[in-house]
């Protein structure tokens, strides 16, 4: 895999950013959760723009859709974004409505974005369902992690090729390391912003070499989830390294809330702030997917058998 991005995923970020700009960021999101709601209008300008349809395309493939994924994440676009522009395509042969939830069947966790789906995605095991608006009930639950959530009451829906389930656990696992690396990075950039402007006994709290290891730590751990996680969307999400990618993503997450919120201070626990619209989303993507205890025992089995 080249490290660099080549000339069309330079034009696609440069598009982004500037979609981005204007339509999502801390201020956007904020209006978004305090209104219940997630971003229908972004994810229809993606749509018409594209972006949300990389997956299958010969010149961009997954790589660019998990590229978007976590450029998304970073300007706090809410909106199931890796759900529809990475897992969903890999997992039906249809294309795929604008809004997409992906569940497991069993599991009573709330789900993100369900209630709002036009499409339900339902893992069981290594076989899944597609389950259309209509054909299931999603009882929206009160969430302060940082995304609309409901349970899944009732779904019936129509089974997806053999081996589905497999496929689209894999590039949910992508997903969710890429928003991770997207929501660290900027968890990350705001945190090091706030200990340069903030001083005690003279210095910029940055200055102090302390500080400086910490910063440097939870850097690598989120360039690490971010190269992981494109080395699996370029390898089209094998088992081993989409697990790898999803542990790496726990792991990170985990670091990353703690990290940030401590060296913030007080003003980082206040809702105020923006630190919180991207840390509490941390806290969900740690439990998806079966969560950390999933993901080794998959990376195990396909490792060893």
């Amino acid at each position: 895999m080249d490290m660099e991005l080549n000339e069309t995923q330079r034009a696609i970020e440069d598009s982004c950013t500037r979609l981005f700009a204007r339509k999502a960021g801390p201020s956007r999101a904020r209006l978004l959760r305090a209104e219940g709601g997630f971003d229908r209008p972004l994810l229809e300008e993606m749509q018409s723009a594209g972006f949300l349809d990389l997956f299958d395309d010969a010149e961009t493939g997954p790589l660019a859709a998990a590229l978007v994924t976590e450029w998304a994440s970073t300007a706090a676009a809410l909106a199931p974004i890796g759900q529809r522009a990475l897992i969903a395509p890999a997992a039906m042969s249809d294309i795929p409505p604008l809004v997409v939830a992906v569940g497991e069947k069993g599991r009573k966790g709330p789900v993100r974005y369900a209630a709002e789906a036009d499409l339900l995605i339902l893992l069981d095991g290594d076989d899944a369902q597609a389950v259309r608006k209509g054909d299931f009930v999603a009882e929206p639950v009160d969430s302060k992690f940082g995304y609309p959530m409901a349970r899944i009451a009732s779904a019936k829906g129509t089974a997806l090729a053999a081996g589905s389930g497999r496929t689209a656990r894999n590039w949910w696992r992508v997903a969710i390391a890429a928003e991770v690396a997207g929501i660290g990075r900027a968890a990350l950039d705001l945190t090091i912003r706030y200990l340069k402007d903030r001083v005690q006994f003279d210095r910029p709290i940055a200055s102090y070499q302390a500080i400086q290891h910490r910063l440097v730590d939870c850097h690598v751990s989120t360039d690490a989830v971010q190269w992981a996680a494109r080395e699996a969307a370029y390898h089209r999400a094998p088992d081993e390294l989409a697990a790898s990618a999803a542990i790496a993503a726990e792991e990170t997450a985990y670091r990353l809330f703690y990290e940030m919120h401590q060296l913030t201070g007080a003003i980082g626990f206040t809702r105020e702030y923006d630190l919180h619209l991207w840390t509490m989303r941390l806290q969900t993507l740690r439990q998806e997917a079966g969560g950390i205890n999933s993901h080794a025992h998959d990376l195990v089995h396909a490792r060893w058998g």
